[in-house]
Parts: C-alpha cells; sequence; structure tokens
C-alpha cells in the first residue's frame, strides 16, 4: 500500500492557505521541470529543503513514497543514460555509449523528478482532503463567469486523490487473497501472466465502483446539492 496521506501537524505550511499551496505546487513544478542548469537545480534542492524544514513533519515520512517509484526512476536513469547520443564515449556496452551528456541528462531529469514528486507528497502531507478542495475551488472561481461548476470539479478531484490509497489497499488485499487461493501471481508465460493481472485488476475495479456508488448514496443522503441545483 502506498503511504500518501495527510499528517497532522502546526507547522507553517500546516496553517498556509491551500490555494496559496495548491499555487505554489503547480508553479514550483513547472519551474523545476524547465530548469536545466546546474545553479538552478541546486536553488531548487535549497528551497525544497526550507519547506521541508518548514514543514516539521519526519523526513522518513516524505522520502517513503519515494521507495515504491524506485524502478521507475531507475528505469528513466538507464534510458536517458543509454540512449543519450553523443561523440565522445565514456564507457562503451554493446551497443550503448555511456557519455558524459548522458549522464549529465539522466542526472538533471532524475533529479527534476524526484524534486517535483517530493513537492506533491509535501502538499499532501500538509494539506486535508476539504482544504484541497477548497483550495481547487478557490483556484478555479473565475470559471463560475462560464457556469462551469468548480464546486462539482474541486469535489471530485478531492474525492479522486482519497481514493488512491484506498485503490491500493483493495489490490494489496486481493493480491494476498489470490495468493492464498494458490494463485501464481509472478511466474508462468505471458498470457498467464495476463490473466494473474486480470485477476487482480478486475476486483480492484469491481470494489472501487461499489465504493463510489456507496459514496454517492452516502452524499446524497446528506443532502449534498451541485452548483446548478444550488443557483436554482
Amino acid at each position: 500500500m502506498i503511504d500518501f496521506a495527510y499528517l497532522e501537524g502546526d507547522s507553517f505550511l500546516h496553517r498556509l492557505d491551500p490555494a496559496v499551496k495548491l499555487i505554489g505546487l503547480l508553479l514550483g513544478s513547472v519551474l523545476i521541470l524547465l530548469t536545466k542548469d546546474i545553479a538552478g537545480l541546486i536553488l531548487s534542492v535549497i528551497l525544497l529543503s526550507v519547506l521541508i524544514f518548514l514543514s516539521r513533519l519526519p523526513v522518513k515520512a516524505l522520502f517513503h513514497p519515494l521507495r515504491r517509484l524506485l524502478p521507475f526512476l531507475i528505469m528513466i536513469f538507464l534510458m536517458n543514460v543509454l540512449f543519450t547520443g553523443s561523440d565522445s564515449c565514456l564507457v562503451s556496452l554493446w551497443y550503448f555509449c555511456i557519455s558524459k551528456a548522458g549522464l549529465k541528462q539522466a542526472s538533471n531529469i532524475l533529479l527534476n523528478t524526484v524534486s517535483v514528486t517530493l513537492l506533491s507528497v509535501l502538499f499532501i502531507r500538509t494539506t486535508t482532503s476539504v482544504s484541497i478542495m477548497h483550495g481547487m475551488e478557490t483556484c478555479m472561481s473565475p470559471l463560475r463567469m462560464f457556469r462551469i461548476p468548480t464546486r462539482d470539479i474541486a469535489l471530485i478531484m478531492s474525492i479522486a486523490l482519497q481514493f488512491i490509497p484506498v485503490f491500493f489497499a483493495d489490490l494489496d488485499r486481493i493480491r494476498k487473497a489470490q495468493t492464498v487461493r494458490g494463485a501464481d501471481l509472478s511466474g508462468g508465460s505471458l498470457i498467464k501472466r495476463a490473466g494473474a493481472v486480470s485477476s487482480l485488476v478486475i476486483p480492484a475495479f469491481v470494489s472501487a465502483f461499489r465504493r463510489a456508488d456507496e459514496l454517492s448514496l452516502a452524499i446524497e443522503a446528506r443532502g449534498y446539492q451541485n452548483d446548478r441545483l444550488s443557483e436554482k
């Protein structure tokens, strides 16, 4: 299961307005991804370290989600190292050429990806789901002039964020149940592996749809009205 939830605290980031944090997350992510030179990367790391200090959260709680992304990060690094062309090779491995330019590009992309991920984790760790919804609604408030239901969109996105850890928890529970029943989820041919994956994905999506239906009934029972009904 991916531990990706709000952690209670009383730091400066916890008390900061959610709309400001959301705008900062978007702008910060764009600036980090556009940064190519080493000075900009060092500045990004320093600012991120300051934000981590201001959050007063355990470092382990912020870096723990990166463990799940480790295979993906390794794949990104190797693809950039091995497939970035250059005239001068530092090391030659079979048909691949490891060059200084490839190592530089791979390091930049890896650092950018890790920085954006940590910034996102920091945002979710210090912001409740209700605050995220209000922040999204505030940021999208100008769209109300075009009669766009910003409140409903913010609610949908907030619920979707809450469903991510629940979905992975259900997937892990189903995987353990299938393993107890004797299902081989790792070995065999490609066709058998595809069948094993379907035995996990299909029950997980059925469970997700059932939870969504129960949630919609609960919201309706509590008298929720969307933007259009509220205007009427």
